[in-house]
This record gives structure tokens, sequence and C-alpha cells, in this order.
């Protein structure tokens, strides 16, 4: 049974979604305007009081750092944080909350970062700016690679299992510890069932496979489609999802792999919540960000 507050969020959802639907992929001008639409709306969400943000651009290192302000402070780990929606109509701004409730359970410091998203540009920019945030925290603020955390939801959850596919593949030290939500790992809808069966069953998405920013070369990347790296020697990873996801798949696919190579995975599907649920304000959404934030303090 999921809280009233769960099934409010749901019902409004499913209220917009045949209308969504029939309005079909918005265009380059319509999809930047709906993007500051709701960074707009969601810069009036407060914040947790123990976190205060500050605004940082530094070259090509752009987004938000969320200053933990509590006398129990973590200076040891910082976290990476990637947010969703598509790699379109997401920021740093309308996921503030999400990182900010992350923030306030691990009482570490965090770095939002602002990744390239369509229609301004395509892949792999977005894993470039996730990368070079990743280098300037271990470079410039002087965090070991090993205690830097990395969290995203959705688009940032492909950011997040990419970026350390990466920097594995290429020799460099990774953390020790990660956490997705609601991840994306078949870009091509291929061995999916979930995708189809699930359609109408998540609220949040129509389709699983509409991600113009990459090409369909991309997609079978494995710096853009996690289902298609080599997970051996991947950080510890916990990963939390809804039992109506459309992506539902996509999660027992990356536990399948990581169970394969080895690799410390921990999935909880929550019973009868949806894509991205950790967006919304409700108790699963509580409970879900401590548990999260106390894995990635360890």
């Amino acid at each position: 049974m999921v809280s009233r507050e769960a099934q409010a969020a749901i019902d409004g959802m499913f209220a917009q979604k045949a209308a969504k639907k029939a309005a079909g992929s918005p265009s380059a001008e319509e999809t930047v305007k709906i993007r500051d639409m709701l960074s707009e709306r969601m810069s009036a969400v407060p914040v947790p009081e123990v976190i205060r943000i500050e605004e940082i651009s530094d070259g090509d290192v752009k987004g938000e750092w969320h200053h933990y302000t509590g006398p129990d402070k973590d200076h040891e780990h910082v976290l990476l944080f990637a947010f969703g929606g598509g790699f379109e109509t997401g920021s740093v701004i309308s996921r503030r909350n999400v990182c900010a409730n992350i923030c306030k359970y691990g009482k570490f410091d965090a770095f939002a970062v602002s990744y390239s998203q369509w229609p301004e540009h395509r892949h792999p920019a977005a894993l470039l700016d996730c990368l070079t945030a990743f280098f300037w925290l271990t470079r410039k603020k002087g965090y070991d690679p090993k205690k830097v955390r990395m969290f995203g939801e959705s688009a940032g959850a492909i950011l997040t299992l990419t970026t350390m596919l990466w920097l594995k593949d290429h020799g460099f030290e990774t953390p020790e510890r990660v956490s997705v939500f609601s991840p994306v790992v078949d870009l091509t809808g291929e061995d999916t069932p979930s995708h189809i069966e699930n359609i109408d069953r998540d609220p949040m998405l129509t389709s699983a496979s509409d991600v113009r920013f990459f090409t369909e070369e991309d997609k079978r990347s494995p710096y853009a489609a996690a289902k298609y790296g080599d997970f051996r020697g991947f950080p510890k990873i916990l990963v939390n999802l809804g039992t109506e996801e459309l992506l539902f798949d996509d999660s027992m696919l990356l536990k399948k792999l990581c169970e394969e190579a080895g690799v410390d995975i921990t999935v909880k599907a929550w019973e009868g919540m949806f894509h991205s649920f950790c967006i919304f304000p409700c108790p699963e959404t509580e409970q879900v960000s401590e548990e999260i934030g106390r894995f990635l303090a360890e």
C-alpha cells in the first residue's frame, strides 16, 4: 500500500499521461521552455534547513554546491549528483530537492553537475561534463577518488553508470560506492518486456526509448547504455526503483550484469511505486533518501 501523498502524485500523473502521449515529443524550442518552467517551479521548493546552496561556475564546471551545515558533518565524503529528465528537461534546480535530501541524511556536501542536454548538445557531452566534474572534485577540491560518491536518477543514473565504467576502463581510481534510482540500462528496448508490459502501469513515462540525446549508434555504446559495459571491478552499488516501472527490467538486467561480474549490488523495488518517485514529496521519498544517504556515507 502506497502512502496517501504518493497516491495523489500517481493519480495526478495518470490524469496528464494521455495528453502527453497524444501531444508527442515536444520540439526543441518547447523542450527548452519546459526545462525552464520546471526549474522555475521547483526553485520555490524549500530544501532542508541544514543545506545551503551555492551556485558554481569554474571554467567548464557548472552546477550547484550543496553545503551540509550540521555540526556532525562528514568532511571525508562528497557526492557527485546527476539529475534526471531524459537528457532534455531536467536541471540541478528541478532536482535540487533530491540531492538536498540525500545530503541531509548522508551528512556530506554534494556537487550537482549541470551537464549538457538536448537540443543544445548530443552524446557524449553529458558524460564529458560528469567526468570533468569528477576530476574537479578530486584534483582541485582534493577529495580522495575512493571517497567520492555518485548518485543519479533516470538519465542521471545512466551517467552514474557510464561515468564509473569510463573511469574504470581507462585506469582511473573509482569511488567505492555509488547509487542509482530508476536506471536506464538498455536504450534500444530489446529484451526488456517491461518497456511494453508496464506502459500503462507507470504514470511517469510514456516511452522508454525516445531519448533524442543519443543516436541509434550511441545506444549500443557502453558509455551511453550500460547494458554493453564490462562491470568487472565496478563499485559497490545500491539500486532503487518502483515495481510499476516501465524500466523495471533495466534494473533486473543491471543486477544480472553486476552479479555475473562479481559486483556487490543491492536492488530494492518499492511496491506500488513508479519511475523516479524520489522527486515527489511523500513518506517513501524520505525513507529512500535516508537509506541512500546512509549507504553512501559508509
